[in-house]
């Protein structure tokens, strides 16, 4: 189907994922960090393995050069969840990368999914988009609070976290005030459900939002509830202010 290009440091444990990528059908190459050369053209995509000796700079001349050479998908796959990882991310994608993730089980068919969703090849707008979803807007949950694009850190009360946890957990997809309410006030009783939802949802764009008469994440659904709008691609079709 595919072939994928992984640049390893030979040095550091293998992690076990290429039989996989076999398995699916995929021709996988193993490339040493740097080895940029015009045999490169041939493949269609790439991983770039982070490793606890590859330096910082090394994995960014390497997508530099990948990305002044070749239109072809860059993957960046950390091997630990630390504090330094929000800013690789920001780097790595500010130079090029289409995606940046740590390690995880579910790595090789999340990777093969967006090979095959990418038609033309020469096209990433679909990969550029889902590379950023999550980066919109990132959940804190040991500070109870949101990073709003990487760069504003915004404090959340308790119910307020809450929500929105429970609305980031389904973006993209409408929840219903009942649904809502049900989540969050599942034990008390009102007749004023619909306005407890509002009210929080109010609370939460004065927050969250540049301009809260104008919400770019949570939008009101006609008829129906809410969303959290992580897809920037999703039209906003039947939705209006609240």
């Amino acid at each position: 189907m595919y072939t994928i290009g992984i640049f390893r440091d030979s040095s550091q444990p293998v992690l076990d994922y290429t039989k996989e990528f076999v398995s699916l059908g995929h021709e996988v190459t193993i490339l040493q960090i740097g080895d940029v050369g015009s045999e490169l053209v041939d493949v269609d995509a790439f991983i770039i393995e982070e490793s606890a000796l590859t330096e910082l700079s090394c994995i960014c001349k390497n997508i530099l050069e990948l990305r002044m050479k070749l239109n072809k998908l860059i993957w960046v796959l950390l091997i630990d969840n630390n504090e330094e990882v929000k800013t690789k991310k920001k780097i790595y994608l500010q130079l090029g990368a289409d995606g940046v993730s740590v390690y995880e089980e579910e790595f090789v068919l999340q990777f093969s999914n967006i090979l095959k969703r990418i038609e033309n090849k020469d096209d990433l707008k679909i990969l550029q988009n889902i590379s950023t979803t999550k980066a919109l807007l990132e959940l804190l949950p040991e500070n109870l609070s949101v990073l709003r694009e990487g760069k504003v850190e915004i404090n959340l009360t308790k119910l307020e976290f809450k929500v929105l946890e429970l609305l980031f957990n389904k973006h993209d997809k409408a929840l219903s005030y009942e649904e809502i309410y049900q989540q969050i006030w599942a034990n008390e009783n009102t007749e004023k459900k619909e306005y407890r939802v509002s009210n929080i949802i109010f609370h939460l764009r004065a927050k969250i939002e540049e301009d809260p008469t104008s919400p770019k994440f949570i939008k009101t659904v006609r008829t129906i509830g809410y969303k959290l709008a992580l897809n920037q691609q999703v039209h906003d079709v039947g939705m209006n202010k609240a």
